[in-house]
């Protein structure tokens, strides 16, 4: 057959060339989406893009990736299909090997320090599915995790595309996973580097992804019409092997309504009869191919047939053995030639040929012509297949063994096969599903792990109940870590059901601990109590375990929420005495962790400290991320409740250096912002920048979107320094919105705080106000008795200024309430400077501001110090004006000695004329 030209594609052809001059010129990705219906000519345009590419005069790297219907329920398919084909990673490698694979080929592409080849191998060796447990933490967030992947595989891609334009193709992504397409749009989102990332769809993608693409400037969209009658005609006379004498070419366009796939089958079909004659043929492309199928000699049909139970890529060894053993290289040949198969460039199994179906609707109708009870036989054949091969290597094929257990289990119960025979798939099926759901979850692709789970549960009598009860639970944790809090609580009860019932007294007092907290969630505290009462009931007569010092743990944090400070000291005393006799030191150091917690909340802060101090020594003894933990509550208790920021700075840096040392980088963003916090209140300006940046640049370079809260409070705080407003309240807001989206209630309250200071420092009182009531709220939400005292104190003093002296009044009295339930010492200075602001009597005011400004002087904050002698100033204007020009003069040297100019200019310019 002659070569085929691109016809009546040239203007969309065009226009991705041009994109791609765009991006190789600009170092921004761009997001070009291609829609249209099956056989439209999707995959071509995509061919002559990548062949105009390498054959171009500019140097170009192209990398496609598909995402198949066959392996839509497999986590990152189509872009762990991608990064396997760059870095010569085959299918059946074994982990290790793979892994330093993996390391050499990032460490050939760093051009800085800025990535760690190790560590990015390990991460993206996750979602390759290499079987790499020892290196993950029991305790991780699969969430953080997930982040850390997408960073680490940004940051490759972008080290690809500095040595050369980078082309990322995805064919098919209506079919793929939700973490594929999360990981599409991060790419395009805050990638960096000369990429154009195209992908091929057809419509079906908008019914899961509405707003997909919609709303960016670096995103464009590509609608692939149905050929023009004239169009199809040329395409149609090209294809013809021989001149088109008959003049059917304008038939077989009308015909085929424009669709290339269904124009070119109808011609392969009248060449392979030899006739001229189009009246017999059948009216869609489904048919036509199945004609075409049929025609087939009884070796070939076998063959293509075994072929569509694999996928839509496939091995020549593995269709021999489904085909009964003997030699295929002969039917294969022909089946290419006759335009059905195409060769792999290259093969995802090592010393074996791929090949691939030329279009995924001749596979689904070559799959469609063999009979249920036969599907579900070669299925089953092709999943033993595959587990025999990926032997110690099951991560990275656990959605495609669950796809084919899956299936034959589905089919064989349709096709009512024998009991022996159905049991067998039943179980290797629900066991696939939960690996499969297992891999999902460790990678936070919750909805594919929901989906595993489901499917498990839905082989009947194929699962026992003490499996079901297993899958159930995790169905529910995967549930719950998605928001979906009623469908976690109903799995749960099920489980516990099975558990209670067969007196696994562990795990049903887990799953009462797991109910209550997603009781809580939902505002149900007493039931939400109730049920942790239960799980202890369950377990306090027996022997000490962890999953009862868990309860006694969370039911304390649970009390100090309801204010029964009695019963969380008495529950956080039983989870520190039962963590100590398991003579676990990691689980004693979590138990006198949560005792420190509980003391801190209700004000015994001799008590906490010395509680969270021994939940050091312990985690030492365990390890150096346990003592990173541990390091880091207690250097933010020293910090919030003690306000003793030289020992919180001490106790911050070790814990950072730790963090170093280990390599962990979401605990360093946290170290990095409380040191800068800390350098916030003393007013060390350059500390604070050095550490905003390097918090910043590691929860930028990680994909850490959640900590990115951390380092914008500290951009927000040093724009309020420097009195640029705007920027300020851009950053504090968007570190308040974050904080408030992850549960970072102490960030989201801290974001708000500053965001206060800077509309009053503006004179925008009233949004000062609204800020401060959304802070104080937040509070008294999360049960932060410190932040609320600072809060309602500056909340007091900015309705003072706006003349509402009653509200002002009640605020100030809330101080002294607050203050009275903690011995917080910034309590006493937020006290001393809110009564100051509502007294009547001048002189009295001034009194108690001025010993509000030394208290704060004394804990360590002289920026509020500074906001009190304002304050002050103002007061003193009221009987002696000179007296107040004194006071003002000092407050602006001092500002700026503290290098806050636009304070000192502030005070500057109340000084009477």
């Amino acid at each position: 057959r002659p070569s085929v030209p691109l016809i009546g594609r040239e203007y969309e052809f065009g226009m991705l060339k041009a994109l791609f001059e765009r991006v190789s010129r600009d170092p921004r990705p761009h997001l070009v989406t291609v829609f249209g219906q099956a056989g439209v000519g999707k995959t071509r345009l995509l061919t002559e893009l990548v062949k105009e590419l390498h054959d171009g005069e500019q140097e170009a790297t192209a990398l496609v990736g598909r995402s198949p219907a066959y392996e839509a329920g497999t986590a990152y398919w189509a872009l762990g299909q991608i990064m396997r084909e760059w870095f010569e990673i085959a299918d059946d490698e074994e982990s290790a090997a793979a892994l330093e694979k993996l390391t050499r080929g990032i460490e050939k592409l760093r051009t800085s320090t800025e990535i760690d080849p190790a560590r990015s191998a390990v991460l993206i060796g996750r979602l390759l599915g290499f079987d790499l447990r020892e290196d993950r933490d029991a305790l991780e967030d699969p969430e953080e995790v997930r982040e850390r992947i997408f960073a680490a595989i940004r940051s490759v891609f972008q080290l690809i595309s500095e040595r050369r334009p980078l082309l990322i193709a995805v064919e098919d992504i209506h079919w793929a996973d939700d973490g594929t397409l999360d990981l599409i749009e991060h790419l395009a989102g805050v990638g960096r580097g000369r990429m154009l990332i195209v992908c091929m769809t057809r419509d079906e993608l908008l019914e899961r992804r509405p707003g997909w693409g919609g709303g960016r400037r670096n995103a464009t969209t590509i609608t692939l019409e149905p050929l023009t009658p004239e169009e199809t005609e040329q395409l149609v006379r090209t294809l013809f092997d021989d001149a088109d004498e008959s003049g059917i070419a304008a038939e077989v366009a009308g015909r085929s309504g424009g669709n290339p796939l269904f124009a070119e089958e109808i011609v392969n079909r009248l060449n392979e009869e030899g006739s001229d004659s189009i009246d017999e043929l059948p009216d869609s492309v489904h048919a036509v191919l199945a004609a075409r199928l049929d025609s087939l000699d009884g070796e070939e049909r076998r063959l293509i047939q075994a072929a569509s139970v694999v996928g839509q890529s496939f091995w020549e060894q593995t269709v021999a053995e489904l085909s009964g053993g003997g030699a295929i290289a002969k039917p294969l040949a022909t089946l290419v030639e006759k335009d059905l198969l195409v060769p792999a460039s290259s093969s995802r199994l090592a010393d074996e040929r791929e090949f691939a179906f030329k279009h995924a609707l001749v596979r689904d109708v070559a799959y469609s012509k063999l009979p249920r009870a036969i599907r579900a036989r070669k299925h089953f054949e092709v999943a033993s297949i595959v587990e025999r091969r990926s032997e110690g290597n099951g991560d990275t094929t656990a959605g495609l063994l669950a796809e084919h257990y899956g299936r034959a289990a589905t089919l064989g119960e349709q096709s009512d096969f024998p009991d022996e025979e159905l049991t067998e798939m039943r179980l290797r099926a629900g066991g696939a599903y939960e690996r499969a759901g297992d891999v999902a979850a460790s990678l936070y692709s919750n909805g594919e792990a929901l989906g595993m789970y489901s499917n498990a549960l839905q082989l009947g009598e194929g699962l026992s109940a003490e499996i079901r009860a297993r899958v159930e639970e995790k169905r529910g944790d995967t549930a719950f870590r998605s928001g979906q809090v009623d469908a976690a609580l109903e799995a749960w009860e099920r489980a516990l059901e099975y558990q209670r019932d067969n007196h696994h007294r562990e795990r049903a007092g887990g799953l009462h601990r797991k109910i209550g907290s997603g009781l809580w969630h939902k505002g149900s505290r007493e039931a939400s109590i109730a049920q942790f009462q239960q799980g202890i009931d369950l377990l306090k007569d027996g022997d000490a375990c962890s999953e009862l010092v868990e309860l006694y743990e969370e039911a304390a944090s649970l009390y100090v929420e309801t204010g029964d400070n009695m019963l969380a000291i008495y529950a956080a005393e039983k989870a520190q005495r039962l963590a100590e006799d398991l003579g676990e030191s990691s689980t004693a150091s979590r138990a006198h962790l949560t005792f420190g917690r509980v003391f801190g909340r209700i004000g015994d802060l001799e008590q906490a400290r010395r509680s969270l101090e021994r939940s050091v020594e312990l985690a030492r003894e365990a390890s150096p991320s346990e003592a990173v933990r541990a390091l880091l509550a207690l250097g933010r208790h020293l910090e919030v409740a003690e306000a003793d920021y030289p020992a919180a700075t001490t106790t911050c840096r070790e814990a950072l250096e730790l963090a170093n040392q280990l390599g962990d980088v979401p605990a360093q963003i946290e170290l990095h912002a409380a040191l800068g916090q800390l350098a916030v209140n003393s007013a060390s300006w350059s500390e604070v920048e050095l550490h905003a940046k390097a918090s910043a640049d590691l929860a930028e370079r990680e994909g850490l979107s959640g900590q990115l809260c951390l380092p914008l409070l500290l951009r927000g705080i040093c724009a309020w320094r420097n009195g640029n407003w705007e920027q300020a309240h851009e950053h504090l807001r968007r570190s308040h919105d974050i904080a408030a989206a992850g549960g970072r209630s102490e960030t989201a309250f801290s974001a708000l705080l500053w965001l206060a200071t800077c509309e009053r420092d503006r004179g925008n009182l009233e949004s000062a106000r609204e800020a401060l009531v959304q802070a104080a709220d937040i509070c008294e939400r999360a049960g932060l008795i410190a932040q609320s005292v600072e809060a309602t104190g500056a909340l007091a003093g900015v309705l003072a200024l706006q003349g509402r002296s009653q509200e002002a009044t009640a605020a100030a009295e809330q101080v002294e309430r607050l203050g009275s339930r903690g011995g917080h010492p910034v309590g006493k200075a937020a006290a001393a400077e809110a009564r100051g602001a509502v007294l009547e009597d001048p002189e009295a005011a001034t009194s108690e501001l001025r010993t509000a400004a030394t208290e704060w002087e004394d804990a360590g904050r002289p920026l509020n110090a500074l906001r009190t002698r304002l304050l002050l100033a103002q007061r003193l204007g009221e009987k002696s004006p000179a007296a107040a020009a004194e006071e003002l003069g000092e407050i602006a040297t001092a500002a700026g000695q503290l290098e806050v100019p636009h304070l000192a200019a502030a005070a500057r310019s109340l000084v009477p004329g």
